[in-house]
């Protein structure tokens, strides 16, 4: 348990913070770009919201539907802690993410309940999966800016087993939840 309070040490708050504020500049973007029709800006979330669609209507077993939920994840997220290894590059992905995950749900949900979308069961695990990944990002970064002398970079390898422990759990949770949200959604629909 130690080990783990450790890891989840390494995150500094107000950093955590921030990276949560950048997703929310993306996700707050998103009705925006969503109304004025900026093409580029939509090009891959809609084809994601197509396909999510397309397999939504999929009877799929619950397996598959969690394995691809945790895969789109883990892969989105990985690429997401590793933009700390170009200079400034975190901020971008942070407010893209944010735009992406907006653009996908003010589609889906027709731009009913936007923000009220955002306190789901799946959200609760995959929001701070998501200011993690960043945090640890962000905070590698900083090793391109000694000057703002935020915090003391270790190596990537410490951040590497930090995002493991902290980031992998909560995005297998987030699955678990989601998948079942899905199978129970399917239940509750007229055959």
């Amino acid at each position: 348990m130690d080990f783990i309070f450790s890891q989840i040490g390494l995150l500094r708050f107000t950093i955590f913070l921030a990276s949560a504020l950048f997703f929310f500049i993306g996700y707050g973007l998103a009705p925006v770009v969503y109304h004025k029709n900026i093409r580029w800006l939509l090009a891959y979330p809609m084809w994601m919201a197509e396909k999510i669609e397309k397999w939504s209507k999929q009877s799929w077993h619950p397996g598959i539907i969690f394995l691809f939920i945790f895969s789109m994840n883990l892969i989105s997220l990985s690429v997401d802690f590793f933009s700390g290894l170009i200079p400034l590059l975190p901020v971008v992905f942070a407010v893209w993410t944010g735009l992406n995950v907006g653009l996908v749900s003010f589609h889906t949900l027709e731009g009913n309940f936007f923000y009220a979308s955002l306190f789901n069961p799946v959200s609760l695990f995959e929001l701070p999966a998501v200011f993690s990944a960043f945090t640890l990002a962000f905070q590698f970064n900083t090793r391109f800016f000694p000057e703002w002398k935020i915090v003391t970079v270790p190596s990537l390898e410490v951040y590497m087993q930090a995002f493991l422990t902290i980031v992998l759990p909560l995005l297998l949770i987030g699955g678990i939840v989601e998948t079942a949200l899905i199978k129970f959604m399917d239940k509750m629909e007229p055959k």
